[in-house]
């Protein structure tokens, strides 16, 4: 199916609408998901920490009554009667009855205990097992105290009914001289401590209350089974009072650090409950835009149609012309901007009409100059066969003088017509210069000689073709006295700082400044500005090739000869400067 211009562009300008409108959609949504989030974790955070605060309040009191309970007189006094008394069973009861009397908090299964080092007895505020015995090699997890004072103890409770997790704080107790007697440890079951701050906050569907020890093991839970073990999504390492990260994009863990203690209150929280009604609202959002798209190119593709039938005409049109019928004209049905088009269409139409019988005229002409160029195609081929039969002719005759000068002509002949190409190395320029020496040598018997000073390495050089030939005729012409017997003309070459300079040097008379004659007229001493045919020829051809990275200077003074200097950039590629 072939789509129309302009129902491409409708459905151009459809698609950008609706992918901007499917970008702010999806922008504000996740906006308002951010905003969400983040009031969340606000609110949370206001929530959490005031209950978090009650844990705070009960470690802070079992703190202060272990430390109140383990500088008390009468506990001091006990224990060292019985330490050394005969420590019966009523000495060991009394002192739980006094641990029991001491200890003023009633909440939280709480419970206060006392180890004696030097009877290796556990006396309990509890009225079961109010003493006990440790075995041989038995240990408390609380009997060498707490490395941080203010941080609990959390640990199991081997010395009730039935093992249980607590939180403990311990205090040693001492004598009047200083010496620890014994140490005291007040607990709270961890159980009572759940009930107490978090089951009522585990109510929610999507949130999880956990209470973390500062090395990121579960305290206390809603199930069990987590307590002792770590979970992910939080780091062990907490710098801030609030922390909240999210993983996986779904879950986020969001945890506030007790002032007191160090413990953690961590929340999991899952985001796809909390966004649920947000994502249905931009999915339901997404399908309306959808429709509403297809609705519109529906209505673009009609309206597409019917405001396209102008151009099928028009390319119906041009089919018809393509196929060489140029009477057929377009018609024009209604005042917009196809009318304009095909107004001109139809003038064009008239036009290529009328500019059939010249385009047959000028192919006519074409064919005709064709066949003149293969005319002047085969002369250049006649002539090269003539002098050469001529020169063979010579040969065989044994007249070498004339073979060698017929020689010389052809190469000429054959440079000037370009047959060599527009660039030559300068060792073949210099055959060709040899060569026109020797038929001008020829002509002026030999009353001039041509001196070669070529360094080597620029003989591989490219220049243009016949550029010293026009430098060598003017001197021939206009530098050579035939009376004399010790002309000479100088070519030299050599290479300086990346360039190629060459000279072409008379010893002649020099070019006087009012010389008329129109090969050499205008031409001053250093100067470029030249009329003359050749001498203009190899400035426009340098001009041409070169740009400004190529020049010539003509330099005489009277009676001293003429010298011409080229300096052109350094080339091995013959096709580097071809235009």
């Amino acid at each position: 199916m072939k789509l129309g211009f302009r129902f491409r562009m409708m459905l151009a300008i459809l698609i950008v609408s609706f992918a901007c409108v499917i970008a702010v959609s999806v922008t504000n949504y996740y906006d308002a998901k951010r905003m969400i989030e983040q009031n969340y974790v606000t609110s949370l955070d206001e929530k959490m920490t005031l209950q978090f605060e009650q844990f705070d309040d009960i470690m802070q009191d079992m703190y202060q009554s272990v430390r109140y309970i383990s500088h008390q007189t009468e506990l001091i006094q006990q224990i060292e009667e019985y330490l050394e008394g005969e420590r019966s069973y009523e000495d060991g009861m009394q002192i739980s009855r006094t641990l029991n009397m001491l200890l003023t908090m009633d909440q939280l299964d709480s419970a206060l205990y006392l180890y004696l080092p030097k009877t290796d007895q556990v006396f309990s505020s509890m009225e079961y097992y109010a003493v006990r015995e440790l075995a041989a090699g038995d240990t408390l997890p609380w009997q060498e105290g707490s490395k941080d004072p203010f941080t609990p103890i959390f640990c199991v409770n081997r010395l009730a009914r039935s093992s249980q997790y607590v939180y403990a704080y311990t205090n040693p107790v001492c004598d009047a001289e200083g010496n620890q007697i014994g140490m005291l440890c007040i607990t709270v079951d961890e159980r009572q401590m759940y009930y107490e701050l978090l089951d009522s906050m585990n109510n929610i569907a999507s949130e999880t209350y956990r209470l973390l020890a500062p090395n990121g093991t579960v305290c206390s839970a809603k199930v069990t089974s987590e307590i002792g073990k770590k979970v992910g999504g939080l780091s062990e390492q907490h710098k801030d009072r609030m922390n909240a990260n999210t993983e996986d994009g779904t879950l986020l863990f969001a945890s506030v650090e007790s002032a007191f203690s160090g413990y953690r209150l961590m929340c999991q929280s899952d985001l796809s409950v909390l966004t649920k009604e947000l994502h249905d609202r931009q999915t339901k959002q997404i399908i309306y835009v959808s429709l509403f798209f297809l609705c519109l190119l529906f209505a673009a593709a009609k309206l597409s149609k019917r405001l396209s039938q102008p151009l099928e005409e028009l390319i119906h049109a041009i089919d018809q012309v393509r196929g060489g019928d140029f009477t057929v004209r377009a018609q024009s049905r209604q005042d917009d901007e196809f009318d304009t088009l095909l107004d001109h269409f139809n003038a064009m139409v008239s036009r290529m009409d009328g500019l059939m019988d010249q385009i047959v005229y000028e192919r006519t002409q074409k064919k005709q100059a064709e066949l003149n160029a293969l005319q002047y195609q085969i002369r250049p081929h006649f002539m090269y066969n003539t002098l050469n039969s001529i020169r063979f002719a010579a040969l065989l005759q044994h007249n070498y003088k004339l073979a060698e000068l017929l020689s010389a002509f052809t190469s000429l002949l054959e440079a000037s017509v370009q047959r060599k190409g527009a660039f030559i190395t300068l060792r073949e320029e210099i055959e060709l210069v040899q060569n026109y020496i020797s038929l001008q040598k020829f002509r002026y018997l030999d009353c001039f000689e041509g001196v070669y000073q070529i360094a080597p390495e620029t003989e591989e050089c490219y220049v243009p073709c016949l550029l010293l030939q026009p430098m060598v005729e003017n001197a021939v012409f206009h530098g050579i006295d035939t009376k004399k017997s010790d002309n000479r003309i100088e070519i030299a070459a050599w290479l300086e700082q990346d360039r190629l300079y060459i000279t072409v040097k008379d010893n002649g008379e020099g070019i006087p400044k009012d010389v008329q004659n129109p090969e050499l007229a205008e031409a001053q001493t250093d100067k470029r500005r030249l009329s003359g045919i050749g001498l203009r020829n190899v400035e426009q051809r340098l001009r041409l090739y070169y740009g400004d990275a190529a020049y010539f200077r003509l330099s005489s003074q009277p009676h001293q000869g003429t010298t011409v200097l080229f300096c052109l950039p350094i080339s091995h590629d013959p096709k580097e400067y071809q235009v």
